[in-house]
């Protein structure tokens, strides 16, 4: 049973590092805010890369945002399966995603910012957003 138990984690381990893009853990001491107002309901979820994938399930509105640093574009993942509140995992190494609806006048202008330590952008309603990595 011991032996058994050792090679599954093994497998695991190899399974996480061969798939580490798309692999999102949760970081439960990041902080999210909007428009300088911290947003307690947000989850958010990193990678190996420091991609971030924030997620909210609420009464007053759901959604996923996900920005990778590879094209700096928020969007929402389509296809995305998650063990709540621990990991989530994405389709591929740069993860399929639909562009955020901007519900301004013009282009949509992102304005991404991306560091090891925070993240901030500009959502479809025009509000900053911003996460604090720690």
């Amino acid at each position: 049973m011991k032996t058994i138990l050792i090679v599954a984690f093994l497998v695991l381990l190899a399974l996480i590092f061969v798939n580490r893009q798309r692999v999102f853990v949760r970081d439960p001491l990041a902080m999210v805010y909007r428009n300088d107002v911290k947003q307690t309901s947000v989850e958010v979820f990193i990678n190996y890369s420091s991609d971030v994938l924030m997620a909210r399930d609420s009464d007053s509105g759901s959604y996923w945002t996900l920005l990778q640093a590879w094209n700096r574009t928020p969007g929402t993942p389509t296809v995305l399966k998650c063990l709540h509140w621990m990991v989530c995992l994405t389709d591929a190494d740069h993860a399929t995603t639909l562009p955020l609806e901007w519900h301004g006048k013009g282009k949509h202008d992102p304005r991404v910012t991306m560091t090891s330590a925070e993240v901030s952008f500009v959502d479809s309603d025009g509000a900053t957003m911003q996460v604090e990595l720690r």
